[in-house]
């Protein structure tokens, strides 16, 4: 068996991802090893000779074998090993929601003290992006807690805080998709207004009295001309949907695959993160819808069990969206 030794001075690639460097040799084989493969450097041996003694079970979906009801009886049966942990994973994940969003009270609160409009706007939106960030990087460590569930291990709780070197591509992937995304916004609300000024209802908003919204005599009459936008806003509603079903689900459904990858990827890149995702989801949006419906019910279901269920259902929604990356970057053509 070769000696291990981690570092960039093997010189070599990865021979199971290919593009990424070998940072180390495994004590069993020799083969190279990138960093994903001995796992940031905590393990001696590559994924093929954990498969092989029994350190670690492969996936065993690929997007060439896959059904919506074998990915849940997979997922199922990871949760139900190791549900305990994963519904406190759920909880730290809130918790960094909490932290996250006092943290952007606060920037709002210190630039709300500054007279100035522009000041405020700029702490709000910085706000937002500490919350995001904040949140975002430790989901990402709950997901690689969730890949080593689905690989058959134990659910280790220090993987969530493993992830916070990516911050930054975190960040810039969450803008780059923002940036993606707002197009496609402002092209829903045009139509919405659009279809509002057709049908009158920009005109019957403009006739709202609306300081006699608040008037016992003239209240009705302002109530009238409000009531008067239901056809309207029944057409807005329509349209709204229509477009954010097609092409609206079509271009936002790989978007769902972001945060499993950049816990998957040891050096992420926000162009290349958004590419791998989109390449996974080629042929698979449909899939991915009904999978990913099929999770929002699990979570009401939860829910309404007296909203007792609601956190081990949302721990299964994540094992289930980690499971769904897994298959479909299984057998994807990186090229």
């Amino acid at each position: 068996m070769s000696e291990m030794g981690f570092g960039p001075e093997t010189g070599a690639s990865c021979p199971r991802h290919q593009g990424l460097a070998a940072v180390a040799t495994c004590e069993r084989c020799g083969n190279f090893m990138c960093r994903t493969c001995s796992r940031g450097g905590s393990e001696a041996t590559c994924p093929s000779c954990r498969e092989r003694t029994g350190q670690e079970v492969a996936f065993p979906l690929s997007r060439d074998n896959w059904s919506i009801g074998g990915l849940v009886e997979t997922c199922w049966e990871a949760f139900k090993r190791e549900w305990v942990m994963i519904t406190v994973g759920v909880l730290i994940v809130a918790g960094a929601s909490i932290v996250g969003q006092i943290a952007s009270q606060i920037i709002s609160l210190i630039g709300g003290a500054v007279d100035s409009v522009a000041v405020t706007l700029v702490a709000a939106v910085v706000g937002y992006l500490v919350a995001t960030v904040i949140q975002g990087v430790v989901t990402i460590g709950f997901f690689r807690m969730l890949f080593d569930v689905l690989n058959g291990q134990k659910a280790d709780l220090a993987r969530v805080f493993t992830q916070f070197h990516k911050t930054v591509p975190y960040l810039l992937t969450s803008l780059l998709t923002i940036a993606m995304v707002l197009p496609f916004a402002f092209v829903v609300i045009g139509a919405a207004l659009a279809v509002a000024a057709a049908t009158g209802g920009l005109e019957a908003l403009q006739g709202v009295d609306w300081t006699a919204l608040g008037d016992a005599e003239a209240g009705d009459a302002a109530f009238e001309g409000l009531s008067a936008l239901g056809p309207s806003l029944g057409a807005m509603v329509f349209v709204a949907t229509a477009l954010y079903i097609f092409p609206g689900l079509w271009l936002m459904m790989p978007l769902v695959l972001v945060q499993p990858e950049l816990a998957k990827q040891d050096n992420p890149t926000p162009m290349e993160t958004l590419r791998r995702c989109f390449a996974y989801a080629r042929g698979q949006r449909l899939s991915m819808l009904g999978t990913t419906l099929l999770g929002g019910l699990f979570v009401v279901a939860g829910f309404m069990a007296c909203c007792v269920g609601f956190l081990p259902a949302a721990g299964l929604v994540q094992v289930l969206m980690a499971g769904l990356y897994l298959t479909l970057s299984n057998g994807a053509d990186q090229a």
